[in-house]
């Protein structure tokens, strides 16, 4: 087996390599032993002559006098010519069965000298670099004006549980003096129960108005304790799907519900009459109730969806907060240590506008290095537009690059992970893939230039012998 691992079209190539030099081999072999028959023949015919008294003429041999009368190759597809070498070349063949270590080797230097004209060709000169030093300027001027991430709020311009309950219990009111049905409102929705006594109305589970009016049952704590659940008055938020404000919209809605409870790690459990009590609710039970639960009245769930929206602005801007979304159900640990840091879902909302304000800053100085560098081009200086373009890209990699290693230097220099620039460093790694893509890209389209120039003469040369001939 040889040195190089080959596509299915590499393969193909392969093939066509092995038949073409096969048959160049045979017409080879055909042609001297032909040329030797030849040379024979004309040997003996001067003899012939010679002794007949003949002098042979020493006119200079012309060539190209019957060149009208010369055929011309037909060409065939690519598909018929691999179709006729798959019919000779029954085996794999790879370069090392029809290329020698000269012509390696010689193809090696080809590639090298080849590489070496391209880094002429898009290497940095001066006014690059000093387009380069701008750029990383402003990138770094950047991210050292970017506010630190990841401070904590602080609790005294926060609300207590109380004032968030009093600061949502207004659009309770209005929602259902909206939606119930009354004399005036003869279109609203009802709220009655189908089952007499008490014990059959409370299997029927919650009226769409004792939803609204009601605490949901995910902030529920007793009972916590005896499960072994580890759930407080300052964790349960962020031991809880139902305050997650992603996961929250599903589970939370679920359990407002079913008067159920769904912790970070998937556990269900029934909450009634005020207590967390086993057994455990299996996640396709949990689905099964709230959809009956939504087939049975199509009021309770804008009802529930409309009690988490509610729940969720009255526990956003309290001391305690809301944690930072979808962290607890991968890594419940960290979700823990930010949420007793103080760190929210608010101070998430804050870093993240941040880091975005950045990564569209950083884009934008990008674009307008990218337009600046772009006005200094000159065709008979520059040569080819996309060769010139593969050094605008290289300014702005670099620059992005020295930018994001500067900032996570400082970072770990003063031991503070707040200083990252995550925004940038963001757009720093799409760069490097982009840009890099893109250099690829234009090298192989260089080297396929030298490589078609190269056919081209191969061919010129053939042509001429072919004229000759």
């Amino acid at each position: 087996m040889g040195s190089y691992q080959y596509t299915a079209g590499e393969k193909d190539v392969n093939k066509v390599l092995k038949y073409q030099q096969e048959q160049l081999n045979d017409m080879a072999a055909q042609l001297k032993q032909g040329n030797a028959s030849l040379v024979a023949r004309i040997k003996d015919s001067e003899e012939l002559l010679q002794s007949l008294g003949y002098t042979l003429p020493q006119a200079p041999r012309k060539y190209g006098e019957n060149n009208a009368a010369v055929p011309v190759p037909v060409t065939e597809s690519w598909d018929a010519i691999v179709a006729q070498a798959e019919k000779q070349v029954m085996d794999a063949p790879e370069l090392e069965d029809f290329l020698t270590e000269a012509e390696f080797q010689q193809a090696y230097r080809d590639l090298e000298r080849i590489d070496e004209e391209f880094q002429k060709c898009t290497g940095l000169n001066t006014t690059d670099t000093a387009v380069l030093l701008v750029a990383a300027a402003l990138q770094t001027l950047r991210w050292v004006l970017t506010p630190k991430i990841g401070e904590p709020y602080d609790p005294s311009k926060r609300l207590t549980d109380k004032e968030g309950d009093a600061h949502v219990k207004k659009y309770k009111d209005a929602f259902v003096e909206k939606h119930k049905r009354t004399g005036s409102n003869p279109g609203g929705w009802t709220a009655e129960k189908k089952s007499q006594g008490h014990r059959m109305r409370q299997s029927e589970g919650k009226t769409w108005i004792e939803i609204i009016e009601s605490g949901v049952p995910y902030d529920t704590i007793k009972g916590t304790a005896a499960l072994g659940l580890g759930i407080g008055g300052t964790n349960h938020r962020c031991k809880t799907l139902g305050h997650d404000p992603i996961l929250g919209w599903v589970f939370g809605t679920a359990n407002i519900l079913t008067n159920t409870m769904t912790l970070s790690d998937l556990r269900t459990y029934r909450v009634e009459k005020g207590y967390v009590q086993p057994p455990l609710i299996p996640l396709p039970l949990l689905i099964e109730e709230t959809a009956g639960r939504i087939q049975a009245d199509p009021h309770l769930l804008p009802a529930a969806l409309f009690r988490q929206a509610v729940h969720y602005a009255s526990d956003l801007f309290t001391k305690e907060g809301l944690p930072v979304p979808l962290l607890g159900s991968f890594h419940e640990t960290l979700a823990g240590e930010l949420y007793a840091s103080q760190y929210d879902f608010l101070c998430f909302a804050r870093d993240a506008g941040l880091e975005s304000a950045s990564a569209v800053l950083s884009i934008l100085i990008n674009m307008v290095i990218g337009l600046l560098h772009g006005l200094y081009y000159n065709e008979e200086r520059d040569g080819e537009r996309k060769l010139y373009e593969v050094r605008t890209r290289k300014i702005l990699l670099y620059a992005n690059m020295l930018s994001a290693a500067g900032n996570t230097a400082v970072a770990a220099f003063t031991k503070d992970a707040k200083l990252l620039d995550i925004g940038g460093l963001v757009v720093t790694v799409s760069r490097l893939y982009t840009d890099s893509r893109f250099i690829a890209r234009a090298k192989e389209e260089f080297i396929q230039q030298y490589l078609d120039e190269e056919w081209r003469r191969i061919e010129k040369d053939a042509d001429d012998m072919l004229y000759i001939l």
